[in-house]
């Protein structure tokens, strides 16, 4: 038996013995801890930084829930198995769980709890003239063609004035991004990463690579061209079966997934330690990666996120990135 599966009954056994002496009416007994499903991408993944600060904390149990997380190798079994039940609940991109429900995946977005943050990271040996996004108009790109990362950012090139047809865009994931960036055979001027990725190029070589546009910058973007406040990457889907029978559990995910993000943003040094001994990554990379604003949550119903998650959506559908605009239903209802 693992360490951290030990950890979890002892914090169980210890939950059930305070309530039935009594003692803190606010944690919850045994018989209301109720197990559920979730699916999400593991390590690296920003997604696992979340499971790491939820396991290692308790918070769920402490929330009335127990969350077992399947963390999934890749994006294609985390949409997949959800669409095909293996699991009721699941994190990932926005745009991803609206197409599924285009396709008649009975689901809903139930939550938001990560933010945009992606980087354009150039080689300025081979391109020391782009420095802003519309010079790269003609120029070579390495990025993961199929990433909602790489969409998403697509939006704000042709806001900046970029033709994505002059581009000649390779196609990689994103360790294969950093290796042809950093190859002295590699072509690319530029590519885009996202989380640790850029942090790691910037720092190793900062007079070879740079950041071409902050995350500061893109979201005066977002919000210049969308009149929203935010532009959400991830959040929360339910399947809709499971949505009407279980609202409590799933207040409960939601209560219990805000405690980690918050507690996340108000005690980060103490966090991001938890997350290197998940994710394997020096504790300062993930420092400046947060630092950065490259990595960004915050957990809110996805309800009161509606007009910012459309907007996101009637932005996309014109580049075929949605195939058609959810309608209201899309949206759970009801969360606090």
């Amino acid at each position: 038996m693992s360490r951290q599966l030990i950890s979890r009954v002892a914090v169980k056994v210890i939950v059930f013995l305070l309530a039935a002496a009594g003692l803190g009416t606010a944690i919850p007994s045994m018989a209301q801890v109720q197990k559920v499903k979730v699916g999400t991408l593991a390590a690296p993944s920003t997604s696992s930084w979340m499971v790491a600060i939820m396991e290692g904390r308790q918070i769920d149990i402490k929330n009335g829930v127990d969350v077992e997380w399947v963390e999934q190798p890749s994006t294609a079994s985390l949409y997949n198995d959800f669409a095909a039940g293996s699991y009721p609940v699941a994190t990932g991109g926005m745009m991803t769980y609206a197409n599924q429900y285009a396709r008649g995946v009975k689901l809903k977005m139930l939550a938001t709890y990560q933010l945009f943050g992606t980087s354009i990271i150039v080689n300025t040996e081979r391109a020391p003239e782009i420095v802003s996004l519309k010079d790269l108009n003609g120029k070579e790109l390495a990025a993961p063609l199929a990433s909602e990362n790489y969409k998403a950012m697509t939006l704000y090139m042709l806001w900046s004035g970029v033709d994505l047809k002059s581009l000649k865009t390779r196609n990689f994931e994103q360790p294969g991004v950093a290796a042809e960036l950093r190859s002295p055979a590699g072509a690319a001027q530029a590519g885009i990463v996202w989380a640790q990725l850029p942090t790691r190029l910037v720092t190793e070589n900062p007079k070879k690579f740079k950041d071409l546009i902050s995350n500061e910058d893109l979201e005066k973007l977002w919000k210049q061209k969308t009149a929203t406040e935010h532009h959400w990457l991830l959040g929360w889907a339910v399947s809709d079966d499971f949505a009407r029978s279980n609202p409590a559990l799933l207040q409960r995910v939601h209560s219990a997934m805000k405690e980690t993000v918050d507690w996340f943003n108000a005690n980060t040094d103490e966090a991001i330690k938890l997350v290197a001994k998940k994710t394997k990554d020096p504790v300062p990379i993930l420092k400046e990666t947060v630092s950065a604003g490259r990595v960004k949550f915050l957990q809110t119903t996805a309800e009161s996120q509606e007009k910012a998650i459309t907007e996101l959506f009637k932005v996309s559908v014109p580049l075929g990135y949605v195939t058609k605009l959810p309608d209201a239903g899309f949206f759970y209802r009801g969360l606090r």
